[in-house]
């Protein structure tokens, strides 16, 4: 186990009980992900993703095996860990300022320091003056800011993303991944990315896990050797084709098999 891994995965199964019988979606996965790592993680659908992340995230139990995040084992769910979902999921009754404070509204009292955290995170992500409006009046990709400013209002230590971009029109989704760069760079977060795009999960990591199909687990462990300013015009340079060609073998064995 490397000594500077945030995140410790070892041996972790998980099988769900069904009416049908028991269905295996993960077999013996361990990784580590070390601290201020951008780690995406991509597979067919039904390999497990998702349930792995929310099992980092303390939402769901492993079957065997154990996870650690900062050392500790993770139990439930946890105040230094961020999530940013497929949807938006904004509360439609409140505004866009407080859709972002609202994490720290069910801890406790809301500060003056944290009016302003929040104000200078939509600053950050393109929203300056969006704050009194309501989720209704906004775009799906201005939504998707706003509920990554609310994952973000806490500091937390790490930030898991499960496919938010999906949902998005490619032109929208090229520029929020250039801008989520910009927030990576800036905050140094340890994230993990759920994606199904072999593009995206290049284009944002540092290194991509690649999984099987059902019961997932992971088949590559790939270091994404990328300056760490993402522009657009990077998706076209030999190394970034490079990297996306060394991940699509996997989808195409996948799917023949």
């Amino acid at each position: 186990m490397s000594d500077d891994a945030i995140i410790k995965v070892d041996a972790v199964v998980k099988t769900y009980a069904t009416a049908g019988g028991q269905v295996p979606a993960l077999s013996a996965v361990s990784t580590n992900i070390r601290n201020g790592d951008f780690v995406s993680i991509v597979g067919p659908s039904g390999c497990g993703k998702t349930t792995l992340l929310k099992m980092i995230g303390g939402l769901i139990e492993p079957s065997a095996g154990s996870i650690e995040l900062r050392g500790s084992p993770v139990t439930g769910p946890r105040e230094d860990v961020g999530f940013v979902f497929q949807g938006a999921v904004l509360l439609p009754w409140k505004t866009v300022l407080e859709n972002v404070l609202l994490p720290i509204q069910v801890k406790r009292r809301v500060t003056a320091q944290d009016r302003a955290r929040a104000f200078e995170l939509l600053d950050s992500l393109g929203l300056t003056n969006f704050d009194k409006r309501y989720p209704a009046e906004l775009s799906g990709g201005m939504q998707q800011r706003v509920s990554i400013c609310r994952a973000l209002i806490g500091d937390p230590s790490c930030l898991l993303l499960d496919e938010p971009f999906g949902a998005l029109d490619a032109l929208t989704r090229e520029n929020i991944n250039v801008l989520f760069n910009q927030i990576w760079r800036g905050t140094r977060k340890t994230v993990l990315l759920v994606t199904h795009s072999i593009q995206e999960a290049v284009f944002l990591s540092t290194r991509v896990l690649v999984m099987s199909k059902r019961p997932g687990e992971i088949v590559d462990d790939i270091q994404i050797d990328l300056p760490e300013e993402r522009l657009p015009e990077l998706i076209g340079s030999p190394e970034f084709g490079a990297l996306a060609n060394r991940i699509r073998p996997y989808f195409t064995k996948l799917a023949i098999d």
